[in-house]
């Protein structure tokens, strides 16, 4: 009989021995593969989120007050973008693009086109946000050019009725109508000016949900800033377009704004996820060493229990590697069924911690997680029981008997 086939024949006998060894593996396995489900699959969802927005940028005015109440957001700081200067933009963000392309060996044919193909000029879809009392709550109200900003912001949609008009009609975001109360066909008196409630948007998770639109022009007539913005949006139209030179060259020539580009913050979101993630797998694989110790403090005690058997095998001629094959071979086949019973325990725990850290993830399971999986338990218990195997196989005969 080989060598194999008696480690076989001994973790038949000893199925409850096996099992529970397994699982102390497993548990350790199981948590690492999570982890990593989890991160992988929330990365593919930053990765997302920068194709969808990572070539748009933010256009706002310096601050020059010291309010603080909405700076981040370029709203209440008492500063305003003219609108005279949204032409100069343009300018300076087209010729900032061109010469981005230019610069990544792109041919440029003529005006609108990159390499041969045709592609949409970029959306400059323009804000004002001013602080207002409705309906007794403290909210923001903002001024769009709605088609402009349907296409800058294309996730927005109408939970009921529809998108304002007329100067005179207004949408508001989902939790100021349930704050409030409000429903379509409501007026609200926003500023100087009445207006009728013709849309609810849908949840964004975003300031939006909790703040008033109107048309750009009502808005400016409301607050008296003709002429004035708060915040340009711009969304290019092509991928992959080099929105962060045109960041910088707005910033050097536009004098009064800071443009912003969401693939740097968006880029710098998924550095800390992937910092954060580092983080949570050295704790992980932590637990797993101390796994590991148990494994080892399980075989060194079936080693003293098994001095007889031991003692046989040498009798029989047993080698030396036989042993240590012997005990390898068992540590092999516990390091498998850790694995396997690591990765379901671990997968099941992906897809509910998954929606908790990332609203709206897909828990995507790959056949190489149970790969991993596999490898991580094997190796845990190899090298935990390389120690026991050696020692086992030294045990001499008579120090085999004379222990029974």
């Amino acid at each position: 009989m080989r060598i194999y086939q008696v480690a076989l024949k001994e973790i038949r006998k000893r199925k409850i021995r096996t099992l529970y060894t397994s699982f102390g593996i497993a548990v350790a396995v199981s948590m690492l593969i999570s982890v990593m489900i989890t991160a992988s699959s929330g990365q593919k969802e930053v990765f997302n989120v920068i194709a969808r927005y990572g070539h748009s940028l933010t256009i706002v005015p310096v601050d020059t007050s010291s309010q603080q109440s909405l700076k981040t957001f370029g709203i209440g700081t008492g500063s305003y973008i003219p609108e005279k200067d949204l032409p100069d933009i343009e300018k300076v963000y087209q010729d900032a693009i061109i010469a981005g392309w230019e610069k990544m060996g792109a041919l440029i044919f003529q005006e609108g086109t990159i390499g041969g193909g045709a592609f949409p000029p970029p959306t400059f879809a323009p804000r004002l946000y001013e602080e207002t009392t409705v309906k007794g709550k403290e909210v923001i109200a903002g001024g769009v050019n709605l088609t402009k900003e349907l296409v800058a912001r294309f996730w927005w949609d109408i939970a009921e009725g529809r998108f304002m008009e007329h100067e005179d009609e207004a949408v508001i975001g989902r939790l100021f109508a349930t704050v409030t109360g409000t429903k379509t066909g409501d007026m609200l008196d926003i500023g100087k000016s009445r207006f009728r409630v013709v849309g609810i948007l849908n949840e964004t998770d975003s300031p939006d949900d909790y703040m008033v639109f109107t048309t750009l022009k009502a808005c400016q007539t409301t607050f008296g800033k003709q002429g004035k913005v708060s915040m340009i949006n711009v969304r290019a139209m092509c991928p992959k377009c080099p929105v962060g030179e045109a960041a910088v060259e707005i910033n050097k020539k536009i004098l009064g704004v800071r443009a912003t580009s969401q693939m740097e913050i968006a880029t710098a979101q998924s550095q800390i996820f992937q910092k954060t993630t580092a983080l949570i797998v050295s704790f992980v694989v932590a637990s797993l060493i101390i796994s590991c110790i148990g494994v080892f403090n399980i075989i060194m005690g079936s080693i003293h229990s098994r001095m007889r058997e031991i003692g046989l095998l040498k009798a029989l001629g047993a080698s030396k590697g036989q042993l240590v094959r012997f005990f390898l071979y068992e540590a092999i086949l516990i390091g498998i069924t850790g694995g396997i019973i690591g990765f379901v325990l671990g997968s099941a725990l992906s897809h509910v911690v998954g929606p908790i850290l990332f609203k709206d993830i897909v828990i995507q399971i790959s056949p190489r997680f149970l790969a991993i999986a596999v490898l991580l338990g094997t190796v845990a218990t190899i090298l935990a029981s390389i120690y026991p195997a050696l020692y086992a196989s030294k045990i001499r005969v008579t120090e085999a008997f004379k222990s029974l």
